[in-house]
């Protein structure tokens, strides 16, 4: 029963319960209280303690009715707070909301464990807010790229850089707007960027951009170069300086040397791995190489009276088969 009825239905039973015992005696009574009298006729005096009892148990409903009214206001205003952290956890977002009812900080605090999985259809999901990132997650994960820009992610968020990443795989002139804004070179977003810049751009602009070539790029750069559909091209002064940058391995620098006599005249060719062989003696090997190569016997001949005994072996070999009329391919003979 709402309050309402029970403050009607109480008043009017009073006043029947009042008027019954006054319709047999309407005398009066007179209390006197600190002094001061009080008369009323008996049937009022016979009905106020109900009448006080009637005025306690509504006031205690009405406390207990606007106590209620706060719960269930403060449940209702934690659901949206829950669904709106709900939301930031599946964007791989946290947050410090605070709720005020117990029975929402629970969930919040094992939904801090859980992850976003890609795999799972929104369907059953009745929030449409949500359901909509949910779908736009998905989207990403599948490889495409999605405007994002209403969910305020940061620049290091997953979704964030995986969207970004996908946007370059459709759009590789993208490249150019992600490194005008990159500070932090060594961003998987920015590195990436630069792999994709390096496969279309000259290598003057590839310089200013400030990234180190490493191996591996630089080995698509000379992939790009020995692609008679692409024009790029790199000074022979460029690409003996990063030769020199590298560490590389004596077989890696003969790896290099079969990439570049593709491209390469061969007496660039010999006079960028005689200047490395000058410095560093793993690419001895690979000048050697490149010597028999292009069948420079002479200097092969004076690169080897002038080493150690037990170094070069298996070149001083191959120089005696060549000597004895034995020829070979020097790729099979050196499994280069």
């Amino acid at each position: 029963m709402g309050i309402k009825k029970y403050t009607v239905f109480s008043l009017i039973f009073l006043v029947v319960v009042g008027a019954y015992i006054y319709s047999f005696n309407g005398d009066t009574y007179t209390l006197t209280a600190f002094g001061i009298p009080l008369t009323l006729p008996i049937a009022v005096w016979v009905i106020l303690p109900a009448l006080l009892i009637t005025i306690a148990s509504i006031l205690h409903m009405v406390f207990y009715s606007v106590k209620g009214y706060f719960i269930q206001r403060n449940l209702q205003k934690d659901y949206k707070t829950f669904l709106q952290y709900a939301k930031l956890r599946i964007l791989g977002l946290d947050s410090n909301n605070n709720f005020k009812t117990t029975w929402y900080k629970l969930p919040v605090k094992i939904l801090k464990h859980f992850k976003f999985d890609a795999t799972k259809d929104p369907d059953d999901i009745e929030d449409e807010e949500i359901k909509n990132t949910i779908l736009d997650l998905k989207r990403v994960e599948k490889g495409e790229s999605v405007n994002l820009k209403k969910y305020k992610l940061p620049k290091d968020n997953y979704f964030m850089k995986k969207n970004i990443l996908n946007k370059l795989t459709e759009d590789k002139k993208y490249a150019e707007e992600i490194l005008s804004g990159c500070k932090n070179k060594e961003d998987e977003v920015c590195k990436k960027a630069f792999e994709v810049y390096a496969s279309y751009t000259t290598y003057s602009n590839i310089k200013k951009q400030g990234f180190k070539i490493d191996k591996k790029m630089f080995e698509k750069l000379l992939d790009r170069i020995i692609d008679s559909d692409d024009f790029f091209s790199m000074e022979s002064g460029d690409i003996l300086e990063l030769l020199k940058s590298f560490k590389c391995s004596k077989r890696e620098y003969i790896q290099f040397a079969k990439k570049l006599k593709q491209t390469l005249s061969p007496e660039l060719l010999i006079s960028i791995y005689e200047k490395l062989s000058s410095e560093n003696d793993s690419a001895t090997q690979a000048y050697l190489y490149i010597l028999f190569e292009y069948q420079m016997i002479d200097k092969v001949r004076e690169v080897l009276e002038n080493s150690a005994k037990n170094e070069y072996e298996k070149f001083k070999y191959f120089l005696f088969l060549r000597d004895s009329g034995k020829n070979f391919d020097i790729d099979l003979f050196f499994d280069v």
